[in-house]
């Protein structure tokens, strides 16, 4: 065979290899898509005003559907998180589902479905790979049984918004995509990049994990002299200069941006102590910090055995045995608030990958477990079925739309200015700020100071609105005794706090 018969039949190979894999992320991305979308059908009909976090998020979505966002969602500890990636998607569906086809009835509703697809896509990628190693329409099905039980267990890994959750799926995509790279599949480094563009532009923690297992893979790739063709570097670069771009452009017109501040917070807080650590990491592998270091243990030690002589297994079994210590080190040095789980959703992936590794193994070697991932895929839809596991909860807001006209009628065409009473209040103002945006009234905080960083400068009240506008203030009624001021309006979460009390200001 001469060497141009050789490269034909490379090329063809790939190809091939291509396309199974493309028909292999449609089937599970519509397959993942349809159970999450159809878990949450009451998007589709019922009217949702966000609440607190979500409601900062959708005051950046009406800024990125202008294209103007360029940093992500805000952090507890006065910074954005480096990118706006995953904004730009709840952004789109918000334009998609709500602006141009009607489909929900409330902005918010368009974002959730995104996310939903989204996380659909993320999953249907992690088959995409696993297919490329192993064949199986079977097996596939298996793995996407398993992962539906698996979040009967955590169920607001793949149906929530709020970004320690949404974090979860990319996460597991990086995963798969480094231990198939260093398994000799280079042409899954784009996907490397892709998820790791998405990782470090929702969280500034992934500015650590990402560089340091990304930047390994690629070390591997070239300490090994692993192939990888010139289109996939150009794929490779065209990811990674498209993720770099709204970060670059902040830090150029609004320097020194973001970055600095997250070298402050890294060493404006203590260590922990490893035992809290190993602890905080080992929690994410089980139901409760009792059977979690046995799962933990027992998973490591099966797949060991059942990776040998899989090259993809053992270099997936590295790769979460390298994830689980740097985990561990950034529990012990990164985290200021080491009781706040929320901090690690993201690392609930590791055991399900090492799940993963583990069925994949097992089905390698006894052949009669390859025809079980039916029976898998069925049991996992109806447990998900009866236990609603997938259906998407979320924080809402009640009397926002009433709470606005009073304003409105009592401002007479004066900018309404928000007070909060105590800061806590933050998460009713927020809502009641957005809602004036999409309605076209002006409404803004009244502390620049404080709530810049929730609502943007862009609703920020200005000197002179506040001193033209008319004043009202948002009341915990849990904090204060007799309201100061007319009542005209009462806001609160659907559940959980009793409302507060919207009233005039004199």
């Amino acid at each position: 065979m001469t060497k141009t018969d050789q490269l034909e039949e490379v090329r063809t190979t790939f190809e091939a290899r291509s396309f199974r894999g493309i028909a292999v992320f449609l089937v599970a991305w519509v397959a993942y898509a349809t159970a999450l979308v159809a878990s949450s059908r009451d998007l589709f009909t019922r009217v949702v005003f966000e609440e607190g976090d979500a409601a900062t998020v959708s005051i950046q979505v009406l800024a990125a559907k202008d294209f103007e966002l360029l940093v992500g969602n805000y952090s507890r500890v006065g910074f954005h998180h480096p990118g706006p990636g995953l904004i730009y998607v709840q952004a789109f569906g918000e334009w998609l589902f709500y602006d141009v086809s009607s489909l929900v009835p409330s902005p918010w509703n368009g974002q959730a479905i995104a996310i939903l697809l989204f996380n659909a896509a993320m999953m249907a990628l992690v088959s995409s790979i696993v297919y490329s190693w192993y064949p199986s329409w079977m097996l596939i099905a298996g793995l996407g049984g398993a992962s539906l039980l698996f979040v009967t267990v955590y169920p607001e890994l793949l149906s929530q918004l709020w970004f320690p959750y949404v974090y979860f799926a990319p996460f597991l995509v990086f995963l798969v995509a480094v231990s198939s790279v260093v398994a000799g599949r280079t042409e899954h480094l784009w996907i490397v990049a892709l998820a790791g563009g998405l990782l470090i532009h929702g969280h500034a923690e992934f500015l650590f994990f990402v560089t340091l297992l990304g930047g390994a893979a690629l070390y591997l790739v070239r300490r090994w002299e692993l192939p990888v063709a010139v289109r996939d570097w150009w794929l490779v670069g065209a990811v990674v200069v498209l993720f770099a771009f709204p970060i670059r452009l902040n830090t150029m017109l609004n320097y020194p941006g973001e970055l600095p501040k997250y070298f402050v917070y890294g060493g404006g807080h203590g260590i922990h102590m490893p035992w809290t650590a190993a602890s905080y990491t080992v929690q994410f592998w089980g139901p409760d910090r009792v059977l979690a270091p046995v799962i933990f243990v027992a998973l490591f030690a099966l797949v060991a055995v059942v990776a040998r002589g899989q090259k993809f297994l053992r270099r997936g079994l590295a790769v979460c045995a390298v994830t689980v210590p740097l985990m561990f080190i950034y529990a012990m040095i990164g985290i200021d608030q080491i009781n706040e789980a929320y901090i690690g959703y993201f690392s609930y992936a590791i055991p399900l990958f090492m799940f993963f590794l583990l069925l994949i193994g097992l089905a390698q070697r006894v052949d009669q477990l390859k025809y079980a991932g039916v029976g898998l895929l069925v049991a996992g839809i109806a447990v998900v079925s009866v236990t609603h596991s997938l259906a998407n909860r979320r924080p809402e807001m009640v009397g926002i739309p009433a709470a606005l006209d009073a304003m409105a009628d009592v401002a007479d065409g004066r900018p309404i200015v928000l007070e909060r009473r105590p800061h806590e209040a933050w998460a009713e103002v927020v809502p009641l700020v957005l809602s004036g945006a999409r309605a076209g009234l002006r409404v803004c905080a009244d502390d620049a100071g404080q709530m810049t960083l929730l609502v943007t400068d862009e609703f920020v009240c200005t000197p002179a609105e506040l001193a033209v506008g008319a004043h009202f203030a948002v009341v915990r009624t849990a904090d204060a005794g007799a309201p100061a001021g007319q009542v005209i309006g009462k806001v609160g979460p659907l559940t959980g706090r009793p409302p507060s009390w919207v009233t005039v200001v004199d």
